[in-house]
Protein backbone atom coordinates (compact mmCIF):
# COMPACT_ATOMS: atom_id res chain seq x y z
CA UNK A 1 0.00 0.00 0.00
CA UNK A 2 1.54 3.63 -0.85
CA UNK A 3 0.61 6.34 1.28
CA UNK A 4 0.07 9.47 -0.59
CA UNK A 5 2.22 12.70 0.88
CA UNK A 6 -0.20 15.66 1.02
CA UNK A 7 -1.51 18.35 2.96
CA UNK A 8 -4.51 16.82 5.41
CA UNK A 9 -7.68 16.08 3.70
CA UNK A 10 -9.25 17.19 7.54
CA UNK A 11 -8.53 20.09 9.88
CA UNK A 12 -5.34 18.93 11.72
CA UNK A 13 -6.76 19.61 14.83
CA UNK A 14 -9.16 15.96 14.17
CA UNK A 15 -6.36 13.70 13.38
CA UNK A 16 -5.80 11.16 16.29
CA UNK A 17 -2.03 11.55 17.65
CA UNK A 18 0.51 10.29 18.69
CA UNK A 19 2.61 11.21 21.61
CA UNK A 20 6.74 11.65 20.78
CA UNK A 21 8.91 10.49 23.62
CA UNK A 22 12.33 11.83 22.71
CA UNK A 23 15.38 9.89 23.72
CA UNK A 24 17.61 10.66 25.94
CA UNK A 25 20.25 13.57 26.10
CA UNK A 26 18.11 15.22 23.23
CA UNK A 27 14.80 17.33 23.06
CA UNK A 28 11.64 17.30 21.62
CA UNK A 29 12.60 19.68 19.04
CA UNK A 30 15.08 17.70 18.16
CA UNK A 31 12.56 14.45 18.22
CA UNK A 32 10.64 16.99 16.19
CA UNK A 33 13.66 17.55 13.71
CA UNK A 34 14.07 13.38 13.77
CA UNK A 35 11.06 12.63 12.88
CA UNK A 36 10.49 15.19 9.82
CA UNK A 37 10.33 12.70 7.01
CA UNK A 38 7.49 10.13 9.09
CA UNK A 39 5.90 12.76 10.00
CA UNK A 40 5.35 14.45 6.24
CA UNK A 41 4.43 11.23 5.14
CA UNK A 42 1.50 10.50 8.10
CA UNK A 43 0.29 14.18 7.47
CA UNK A 44 -2.94 12.66 6.25
CA UNK A 45 -3.09 10.53 9.62
CA UNK A 46 -1.68 11.58 12.47
CA UNK A 47 -0.90 14.79 14.92
CA UNK A 48 2.19 13.87 16.37
CA UNK A 49 2.47 15.72 20.18
CA UNK A 50 6.30 16.11 21.48
CA UNK A 51 7.11 17.02 24.59
CA UNK A 52 10.32 17.68 26.37
CA UNK A 53 11.69 15.26 29.51
CA UNK A 54 11.71 16.64 32.92
CA UNK A 55 15.40 16.57 34.07
CA UNK A 56 18.16 18.29 32.03
CA UNK A 57 21.43 16.27 31.37
CA UNK A 58 24.24 16.31 29.02
CA UNK A 59 23.57 15.49 25.19
CA UNK A 60 23.06 11.99 24.27
CA UNK A 61 24.75 9.27 22.06
CA UNK A 62 25.13 10.79 19.00
CA UNK A 63 23.09 14.38 19.38
CA UNK A 64 26.84 16.42 18.52
CA UNK A 65 28.17 17.84 16.65
CA UNK A 66 24.59 17.96 14.92
CA UNK A 67 22.68 19.59 17.14
CA UNK A 68 24.98 21.70 18.69
CA UNK A 69 23.67 24.58 20.48
CA UNK A 70 20.20 23.42 20.73
CA UNK A 71 20.58 22.18 24.71
CA UNK A 72 19.08 22.48 26.67
CA UNK A 73 19.22 18.39 27.03
CA UNK A 74 16.36 16.46 28.68
CA UNK A 75 16.05 12.93 29.67
CA UNK A 76 13.57 11.02 31.03
CA UNK A 77 15.49 9.86 34.43
CA UNK A 78 17.69 11.38 36.46
CA UNK A 79 21.26 10.27 38.31
CA UNK A 80 19.36 8.72 41.38
CA UNK A 81 16.31 7.46 39.70
CA UNK A 82 13.00 8.66 38.03
CA UNK A 83 10.56 10.61 40.08
CA UNK A 84 7.12 10.32 39.24
CA UNK A 85 6.04 13.27 41.15
CA UNK A 86 7.47 14.94 37.47
CA UNK A 87 7.16 12.61 34.29
CA UNK A 88 3.22 10.96 34.79
CA UNK A 89 1.81 14.73 35.54
CA UNK A 90 4.34 16.38 32.88
CA UNK A 91 2.78 13.95 30.72
CA UNK A 92 -1.01 13.87 31.78
CA UNK A 93 -1.03 17.99 31.40
CA UNK A 94 0.66 17.33 27.94
CA UNK A 95 -2.16 15.21 26.61
CA UNK A 96 -4.62 17.55 28.63
CA UNK A 97 -3.78 20.75 27.61
CA UNK A 98 -3.36 19.47 23.84
CA UNK A 99 -6.78 18.16 23.92
CA UNK A 100 -6.34 15.60 21.18
CA UNK A 101 -7.33 12.07 20.71
CA UNK A 102 -4.28 9.77 21.58
CA UNK A 103 -4.29 6.91 20.01
CA UNK A 104 -0.55 5.52 20.20
CA UNK A 105 2.90 6.54 21.52
CA UNK A 106 5.83 6.64 19.50
CA UNK A 107 9.46 6.63 21.40
CA UNK A 108 12.94 6.86 20.03
CA UNK A 109 16.32 5.25 22.90
CA UNK A 110 15.26 6.19 26.11
CA UNK A 111 11.99 7.54 25.18
CA UNK A 112 11.37 3.71 23.41
CA UNK A 113 11.61 2.96 27.23
CA UNK A 114 9.46 4.99 28.49
CA UNK A 115 6.40 4.64 25.91
CA UNK A 116 6.82 0.36 26.72
CA UNK A 117 5.92 1.30 30.30
CA UNK A 118 3.20 3.12 29.45
CA UNK A 119 1.47 0.77 27.24
CA UNK A 120 2.16 -2.12 29.97
CA UNK A 121 0.31 0.32 32.52
CA UNK A 122 -2.52 1.02 30.12
CA UNK A 123 -2.78 -2.83 29.80
CA UNK A 124 -2.27 -3.84 33.20
CA UNK A 125 -4.94 -0.89 34.41
CA UNK A 126 -7.06 0.11 31.97
CA UNK A 127 -7.82 3.28 33.69
CA UNK A 128 -6.17 6.96 33.31
CA UNK A 129 -4.77 9.07 31.18
CA UNK A 130 -3.05 6.57 28.51
CA UNK A 131 -5.65 4.04 28.73
CA UNK A 132 -6.52 5.20 25.03
CA UNK A 133 -3.35 3.97 23.75
CA UNK A 134 -3.74 1.12 21.21
CA UNK A 135 -0.34 0.44 19.91
CA UNK A 136 3.29 1.82 20.31
CA UNK A 137 6.08 2.98 18.20
CA UNK A 138 9.86 1.97 19.60
CA UNK A 139 12.94 3.62 17.63
CA UNK A 140 15.84 1.96 18.22
CA UNK A 141 14.80 1.41 21.82
CA UNK A 142 16.75 0.25 24.72
CA UNK A 143 16.42 -1.17 27.54
CA UNK A 144 15.18 -1.83 30.28
CA UNK A 145 11.51 -0.87 30.01
CA UNK A 146 10.48 1.90 32.39
CA UNK A 147 7.47 2.17 34.33
CA UNK A 148 5.99 4.94 36.63
CA UNK A 149 5.36 2.93 39.81
CA UNK A 150 5.74 -0.34 38.48
CA UNK A 151 7.24 -3.17 40.31
CA UNK A 152 7.95 -4.86 37.35
CA UNK A 153 9.47 -2.36 35.52
CA UNK A 154 11.37 -0.34 38.31
CA UNK A 155 13.52 2.46 37.40
CA UNK A 156 16.90 2.21 36.59
CA UNK A 157 19.66 4.75 37.12
CA UNK A 158 22.06 6.10 34.80
CA UNK A 159 24.64 5.05 36.34
CA UNK A 160 23.72 1.42 36.79
CA UNK A 161 21.89 1.45 33.02
CA UNK A 162 25.04 0.28 31.18
CA UNK A 163 25.32 -3.14 33.74
CA UNK A 164 21.70 -4.02 33.30
CA UNK A 165 21.01 -7.60 32.25
CA UNK A 166 17.87 -9.37 31.37
CA UNK A 167 15.09 -9.80 33.61
CA UNK A 168 13.14 -13.24 32.48
CA UNK A 169 10.11 -11.26 33.91
CA UNK A 170 9.71 -9.12 31.05
CA UNK A 171 8.93 -11.53 28.63
CA UNK A 172 6.24 -11.39 26.19
CA UNK A 173 4.91 -9.00 29.18
CA UNK A 174 3.26 -6.94 26.71
CA UNK A 175 0.45 -7.98 24.20
CA UNK A 176 -0.39 -4.32 22.98
CA UNK A 177 0.52 -4.21 19.66
CA UNK A 178 4.09 -2.85 18.71
CA UNK A 179 6.60 -2.14 15.96
CA UNK A 180 10.16 -2.04 16.72
CA UNK A 181 12.76 -0.66 14.79
CA UNK A 182 16.12 -2.03 14.84
CA UNK A 183 19.14 -0.37 13.42
CA UNK A 184 22.04 -2.96 11.66
CA UNK A 185 24.93 -0.10 12.97
CA UNK A 186 23.27 0.79 16.14
CA UNK A 187 25.66 0.28 18.71
CA UNK A 188 22.90 -0.27 21.53
CA UNK A 189 21.46 -2.51 19.19
CA UNK A 190 21.72 -5.81 21.65
CA UNK A 191 19.67 -3.48 24.15
CA UNK A 192 16.97 -2.78 21.88
CA UNK A 193 16.87 -6.77 20.96
CA UNK A 194 15.93 -7.26 24.63
CA UNK A 195 13.44 -4.62 24.27
CA UNK A 196 12.09 -6.78 21.56
CA UNK A 197 11.64 -9.41 23.43
CA UNK A 198 9.24 -7.63 26.34
CA UNK A 199 6.57 -7.85 23.68
CA UNK A 200 4.77 -10.77 22.76
CA UNK A 201 5.71 -12.48 19.34
CA UNK A 202 2.34 -12.28 18.39
CA UNK A 203 1.41 -8.48 18.95
CA UNK A 204 4.33 -7.29 17.82
CA UNK A 205 6.65 -6.35 14.21
CA UNK A 206 10.29 -6.08 14.02
CA UNK A 207 12.11 -3.99 11.20
CA UNK A 208 15.76 -3.96 10.65
CA UNK A 209 17.38 -0.89 8.99
CA UNK A 210 20.89 -0.46 7.84
CA UNK A 211 21.28 2.30 9.99
CA UNK A 212 23.07 3.31 13.56
CA UNK A 213 21.23 4.98 16.44
CA UNK A 214 18.78 7.23 14.88
CA UNK A 215 15.68 7.43 12.66
CA UNK A 216 15.53 5.70 9.32
CA UNK A 217 16.86 7.89 6.23
CA UNK A 218 15.87 6.10 3.40
CA UNK A 219 12.11 6.81 1.69
CA UNK A 220 11.41 3.20 1.16
CA UNK A 221 12.39 2.48 5.14
CA UNK A 222 9.81 5.58 6.42
CA UNK A 223 7.62 3.96 3.78
CA UNK A 224 7.42 0.92 4.99
CA UNK A 225 7.29 1.79 8.64
CA UNK A 226 4.89 4.67 8.06
CA UNK A 227 2.45 1.94 6.63
CA UNK A 228 2.62 -0.16 9.45
CA UNK A 229 1.89 2.73 11.73
CA UNK A 230 -1.42 3.24 9.70
CA UNK A 231 -2.64 -0.45 9.97
CA UNK A 232 -1.69 -0.86 13.49
CA UNK A 233 -4.07 2.21 13.96
CA UNK A 234 -7.13 0.61 11.27
CA UNK A 235 -6.48 -2.14 13.51
CA UNK A 236 -7.62 -0.61 16.73
CA UNK A 237 -10.21 1.61 15.45
CA UNK A 238 -12.05 -1.72 14.37
CA UNK A 239 -11.37 -3.31 17.51
CA UNK A 240 -12.89 -0.23 19.34
CA UNK A 241 -15.27 -0.75 16.33
CA UNK A 242 -16.37 -4.20 17.31
CA UNK A 243 -15.98 -3.32 21.16
CA UNK A 244 -19.03 -0.79 20.90
CA UNK A 245 -21.31 -3.25 18.71
CA UNK A 246 -20.55 -5.99 21.24
CA UNK A 247 -21.76 -3.74 24.10
CA UNK A 248 -24.62 -2.39 21.87
CA UNK A 249 -25.93 -6.27 21.01
CA UNK A 250 -25.44 -7.07 24.88
CA UNK A 251 -27.48 -4.06 25.94
CA UNK A 252 -30.24 -4.70 23.39
CA UNK A 253 -30.98 -8.64 24.71
CA UNK A 254 -30.73 -7.47 28.40
CA UNK A 255 -33.50 -5.19 27.30
CA UNK A 256 -35.75 -8.32 25.24
CA UNK A 257 -34.58 -10.42 28.37
CA UNK A 258 -36.45 -7.61 30.46
CA UNK A 259 -39.46 -7.52 27.77
CA UNK A 260 -40.11 -10.96 27.82
CA UNK A 261 -40.28 -11.02 31.64
CA UNK A 262 -42.66 -8.52 32.29
CA UNK A 263 -45.32 -9.45 29.37
CA UNK A 264 -48.07 -6.70 28.82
Amino acid sequence: MTVPISKPSKPKADLPCLLCLHGGGTSALIFKIQTRRLQKILANHFRFVFVDAPFEGEAGPGVLPYFEGMGPFYRWINSDGDDEGKVRPLLEKTMADDGGNFVGVLGFSQGARLALGLLHEKQEKRVGAFNNFGFGVFLCGTYPPLGLASALFPVTPVAKFKDQQWDSRHEAVLNIPSIHVLGARDPFLIKSRLLVQCSQPSSRTVYKFDIGHHLPVMPADNQLLANSIIKLYEDYRQQLQDHVLEQLEKTLEEVQVTELSYPI
